[in-house]
């Protein structure tokens, strides 16, 4: 596996490095201080990202965003020092697919970065209830889902991924893809991250 870590601290890149040597001991860590040394290493074979919101000198926001515009396949997780409810919601709309607080522990770190590779999103334990879905949508939902459809979303909602939500509901793997497709299309977005922002604007998502 090959990881990017996008911060100008080198302290903690040395922990950021530790923990994905955790994650597997062969991977190959790139540390990078600015956008312009990461730059020439982005590429398809990069699994993953971990960027710092406060790079000197740069708008962390407009950083996330050209990484999604010019590497749109490539996973993206903020590093922050922040905890700002309203900033979260930020970086997930821009599509990342993580963002997890510098004041986390390692095994926190470890279990996020590990939620996001296996292909689900990771918000902040304290942050997750906001995006809930109700357990009992009314019938004049402008969503045109089913009651099936409605618990792969809450599950979604609360970050399992489609392994886990094929277990919780004894379904095939692949017919959770399906009803995930299905859900993205419905809410008109292109991931997980994006749906759960949706969620959140309509109303639906906060309890």
């Amino acid at each position: 596996m090959k990881f990017l870590l996008l911060d100008d601290h080198p302290l903690f890149r040395q922990a950021l490095k530790s923990i994905t040597q955790r994650l597997d001991p062969a991977a190959t860590v790139f540390e990078c201080a600015s956008y312009d040394e990461a730059r020439p290493l982005l590429g398809d074979d990069v699994d993953l990202v971990l960027l710092d919101l406060r790079l000197s000198g740069l708008d962390g926001m407009q950083v996330l965003a050209t990484l999604r515009s010019q590497h749109p396949a490539l996973p993206v997780v903020v590093v922050s020092a922040s905890e700002d409810k309203h900033e979260v919601m930020e970086v997930v709309r821009l599509g990342a697919l993580g963002f997890v607080p510098k004041a986390s522990s390692a095994e926190v770190m470890e279990h996020a970065l590990r939620l996001v590779l296996s292909g689900s999103i990771y918000l902040p334990s304290h942050i997750m209830p906001d995006f809930e879905v109700p357990a009992a949508p009314q019938r004049d939902s402008a969503l045109d889902l089913t009651e099936r459809q409605m618990q792969v979303m809450r599950l979604m909602a609360q970050g399992e991924s489609n392994k886990q939500i094929a277990r919780k509901l004894n379904l095939a793997e692949n017919t959770v893809k399906v009803h995930v497709t299905a859900i993205l299309r419905e809410l008109n977005v292109s991931s997980r991250a994006q749906a759960i922002v949706a969620l959140f604007q309509r109303g639906d998502g906060p309890s």
